[in-house]
């Protein structure tokens, strides 16, 4: 078991980081195309299932990012790999026009272990933000001049971030951690205007990176446990280069080639979160989490809005009959959750708030229950048809495989 673990591990994370080494596309979200796009319906594990929900909840054969001070519930001697991929597709309309867009890829990848029961530590790489919307037939005034120029628009890319966590228990009822990412990413934007006898390309590149650090608290009671984590802003250094060309017949000409160029630094506000986890009615486990995230202290706005402070409420269930039953279905995972995000970008004096519905199912492979395939269908809407705006409807489907082996133990007999 251990030696086909590590094939597929070493197999899944070249495919992944050769993947990552282009833009990803995991959203068809017009909302996307402000600040630096949409954060992600994907993570590891359960927790989309679960209304994005666990901030308090123990690690057993399923990583759990939302709090470093988990990694130290991981059982001992315990290897974990987890490798996701997603699927949306967006239902948009302006209450006169409707469109449906669609997108997908590999989501997340990440691995943890801990070697003696002490401390737990782990390495994942997933999207923090996803950019990818489209805008067809824009027409554009000329400046001085009673005409105008049709335009085609499209985004891509978003940020990724390389996250390690570490996790100690320093008693039984208290974990403690911390964790330090590496935020980088490129979101381009290709623009195509129409003229009568030619088309002008422009194609800018805004590059990404920072850094961000994290602590993270678990207090472990009977029944319950309860889970703090801080969070700190990030200033995401930033530059661009600019590309424009002119097609005229069978003839391309470079127009302007900027390399380097100057842009605004990009801050990413401080987190601060909180949540319970029980399992005080038999075979149900319940999760509540919420989050504030102050973007009024960055004092940043968008071409047409700004940012105000956002919280995030998850909340999840999960029903477990029986894992060391011999009955197969007894040993089946359900989830369910519901996840409120009141948005941090206000138009028109309207803030763009975010509601989803989720429900996920666990499949446990072999007997032992440690390894999963893991299935989260989520249900969303966000925006309004009111005013400027638009309405989203969107299905996220969520596929993990989550493998758990038995490392660091000593042979017995050679």
């Amino acid at each position: 078991m251990k030696t086909i673990s590590s094939l597929l591990i070493i197999i899944s994370l070249l495919g992944f980081t050769n993947g990552y080494s282009q833009a990803n596309n995991l959203t068809g979200s017009p909302y996307s195309l402000f600040g630096l796009g949409n954060e992600g319906n994907s993570n590891v594990g359960k927790n989309t299932g679960l209304g994005k929900s666990g901030i308090a909840s123990d690690i057993e054969s399923n990583i759990n990012i939302y709090n470093s001070a988990l990694f130290a519930t991981i059982p001992k001697n315990r290897f974990l790999f987890d490798i996701g991929f997603t699927g949306e597709i967006n239902y948009i309309s302006n209450g006169k026009d409707n469109e449906y867009r669609g997108a997908s890829n590999f989501s997340s990848v990440s691995i943890a272990f801990n070697p003696n029961g002490k401390y737990g530590m782990g390495f994942t790489l997933m999207p923090a933000t996803n950019v990818g919307y489209a805008l067809i037939g824009v027409e554009t005034e000329i400046e001085g001049s009673e005409q105008s120029y049709i335009s085609n628009i499209n985004g891509l890319g978003g940020l990724n971030t390389l996250r390690f966590d570490y996790g100690r228990s320093m008693s039984e009822k208290l974990n403690i951690g911390v964790n330090l990412s590496y935020l980088f990413g490129k979101i381009e934007e290709n623009e195509m205007i129409i003229l009568s006898n030619s088309q002008l390309k422009i194609n800018k590149a805004n590059y990404y990176r920072g850094v961000q650090f994290g602590l993270g608290l678990q207090l472990r009671q009977k029944n319950y446990n309860l889970g703090f984590v801080f969070d700190s802003p990030v200033l995401l250094s930033a530059y661009k280069d600019t590309h424009t060309t002119k097609n005229s017949d069978s003839d391309v000409l470079i127009v302007d080639k900027i390399l380097n160029g100057s842009i605004d630094d990009f801050i990413l506000p401080m987190e601060l979160k909180f949540g319970i986890s029980t399992t005080v009615i038999k075979k149900l486990a319940l999760s509540l989490d919420y989050k504030r995230r102050f973007w009024d202290m960055t004092d940043q706005s968008d071409n047409i809005g700004h940012y105000t402070d956002q919280n995030v409420v998850g909340i999840g269930v999960e029903y477990v009959n029986n894992k060391n039953s011999f009955k197969y279905w007894k040993r089946i995972n359900f989830r369910a959750g519901y996840n409120f995000d009141s948005g941090y970008l206000e138009i028109d004096h309207r803030k763009i708030s975010n509601n989803s519905f989720s429900l996920g199912l666990g499949f446990p492979l072999g007997h032992n229950n440690l390894t999963h395939l893991n299935f989260s269908y989520t249900y969303g809407k966000s925006g309004t048809t009111k005013g400027i705006l638009v309405e989203q409807n969107f299905n996220t489907i969520n596929i993990n495989l989550s493998l758990s082996d038995i490392w660091f133990q000593k042979r017995k007999y050679n």
